[in-house]
């Protein structure tokens, strides 16, 4: 199946953002290796006329970047997309950069201010512009966006060291990226091995050769094909900077002592289909390392004019082209060492357990990292809904990395949890995702009412999802007229299973206590919010005010149909 195809599957997307939208977004999530696609377009996708030239918009703090995108697509059979639409993305640069903020909508200030507050911490190592369209690509589009980039880049402080990076994805590139989602090996170029193999040890389905490669080698390679040399890799390569001190100290042994460098480095592991000689020379057939990004990423990073002569790498490399082999390989290089994304816990108890549950009521549970193609229950998705349910919205807004990694954050969300409880958390987070874009369609409608755009600015700051998902966590007691146990809270048997309660059913009926809170919440919250959020004992004197006025509501007399559901639907 292609992309195209592929894409016409997702039906739900396409109708709630138009085919348009739907493919800028389903797009972006592949490229990104994001995996809810509603939710990525409910938090990212700009709305109304004066967007700036924005169409995208994403802080990713987990891989310290900002992405922004422009989206092109047409029913028509063209030989290419406009190339003024690439060039739009110069007018979104200088707005989100040094664009005046009085004069920009108050749904896109939010997240600019994130932007500009992130890039003054030194938060923000990355800069992604990319231009979305159903095209072929073009050399027009090309051009532009080589002018694009080299504006921004003359706009950064120098001292910054941010890494601008441009893409046109177009019909070519998207089929591309679609055909490797779910290969282990990216590059599949065939790349001149640089040193003679010293050793070779053989297994049933394996081949693995000792060796070492030359400091300017592992450059080049880097410096060719980025980030698609650790596809097979869980941590990818972190980054060079003051807050990542291993990769630091690897580049500073290469810098100023790089005939020590073999000798206090562990080395890389690389993985490959097949070596292959012709001419007496060595060639590998498609290369992932697997173990050794930092080291790679580390020396791949350092000025040209550093000397890497004299830098030496042990190097192990495994020929394999046996699929389940190569993902056994992968998976036990990855967990020898603490990793920063989720995959280690997909082999769990923990998580096998609560995947079974899930199982027994209909639902999927996937323990797999990134995009799928369509919006899904899974490990990377929920973990950030249920600590916030529970109050740590601070630690849910920090990023799913920063969650994975603590050990107090993982085992508040799963340690004993349910997947009753996991299931309601992750469909409040829905159910805001589907306020939000309800009161987004209503601006661009020009229907929207004032307590409506005071909540759709609230929405469109990324830090409140959480925060409100919070103050709803403590408001449930009042609403169920009795005191519960938030960490143990969750959807009765009868509404978790499938076969009476779609997940849509779920996240619908949940749309109207997003509501009920949000409605008061709006009320009660008279400044900007990301002032408000710093706020002193910020959750609860909230929550408080709330919990009040919403007891004050339900008169026991004539008790709030609304209330009395919410009873029978959670336990």
């Amino acid at each position: 199946m292609n992309h195209f195809n592929s894409f016409k599957l997702n039906t739900d997307l396409i109708s709630k953002f138009g085919e348009g939208n739907a493919y800028l977004i389903w797009t972006l999530a592949m490229y990104m290796d994001f995996s809810d696609t509603i939710q990525l377009g409910s938090e990212s996708l700009t709305d109304g006329s004066d967007d700036k030239k924005i169409d995208f918009i994403r802080l990713d703090r987990d891989n310290s970047k900002i992405i922004f995108a422009q989206g092109y697509y047409s029913s028509k059979k063209n030989d290419s997309a406009p190339a003024n639409k690439a060039s739009d993305l110069n007018t979104a640069a200088a707005w989100l950069f040094s664009g005046n903020l009085i004069n920009i909508p108050k749904p896109l200030k939010e997240i600019i201010e994130d932007c500009r507050e992130s890039l003054e911490n030194g938060e923000i190592e990355q800069i992604d512009l990319l231009y979305v369209h159903n095209l072929p690509e073009s050399v027009a589009v090309s051009k532009e966006l080589i002018t694009v980039a080299d504006h921004l880049k003359k706009s950064l402080k120098i001292e910054s060291n941010i890494k601008v990076v441009y893409k046109e994805l177009g019909s070519s590139n998207i089929e591309k990226l679609f055909t490797e989602i779910e290969s282990s090996i990216v590059v599949m170029d065939e790349i001149e091995c640089p040193s003679e193999i010293k050793f070779t040890e053989q297994g049933p389905k394996w081949k693995a050769h000792i060796l070492t490669v030359p400091g300017n080698w592992l450059r080049t390679i880097f410096n060719t094909h980025g980030a698609n040399l650790f596809s097979a890799n869980y941590r990818g390569f972190l980054g060079v900077s003051k807050i990542k001190k291993i990769n630091l100290g690897i580049k500073n042994t290469a810098e100023k002592t790089p005939n020590n460098f073999w000798v206090y480095n562990n080395g890389i592991t690389i993985l490959t289909t097949k070596i292959e000689k012709k001419n007496n020379k060595n060639f590998l057939k498609g290369l992932s390392i697997i173990n050794g990004a930092q080291t790679t990423g580390s020396i791949g990073s350092l000025d040209i004019k550093v000397n890497l002569d004299e830098v030496r790498v042990p190097t192990r490399i495994i020929e394999c082209s046996d699929a389940e082999t190569i993902n056994e390989i992968v998976k036990f290089n990855n967990t020898q060492n603490k990793i920063t994304t989720w995959d280690k816990f997909s082999n769990s108890s923990e998580q096998k357990r609560i995947a079974e549950e899930f199982q027994s009521l209909g639902h999927t549970y996937s323990l797999k990292r990134g995009f799928s193609g369509t919006s899904q229950l899974g490990i990377e998705n929920v973990i950030q809904p249920v600590i916030a349910l529970e109050g740590h919205f601070l630690e849910a807004n920090g990023g799913k990395n920063g969650v994975f990694e603590s050990e107090k954050m993982y085992r508040t969300a799963f340690e004993d949890k349910k997947a009753r409880h996991i299931l309601f958390a992750f469909a409040l987070a829905r159910a805001i995702d589907e306020k939000r874009n309800e009161l987004k369609t209503k601006r661009s409608n020009n229907t929207i009412i004032q307590i409506e755009d005071k909540q759709l600015l609230l929405l469109r700051n990324l830090r409140f999802k959480y925060f409100l998902m919070a103050v709803i966590g403590k408001s449930l007691p009042v609403i169920l007229s009795k005191n519960i146990d938030i960490s143990h809270i969750g959807l009765t048997p009868d509404y978790a299973n499938t076969k009476n309660k779609s997940l849509n059913d779920v996240i619908a009926e949940l749309i109207p206590l997003v509501n009920i809170v949000l409605t008061y919440a709006s009320n009660l919250i008279s400044k900007d919010f990301s002032e408000f959020i710093r706020e002193e004992n910020v959750l609860n004197n909230l929550s408080s005010q709330v919990s009040s006025l919403i007891h004050a509501s339900n008169i026991p007399s004539l008790p709030n149909p609304l209330f009395e559901n919410y009873k029978i639907m959670l336990s």
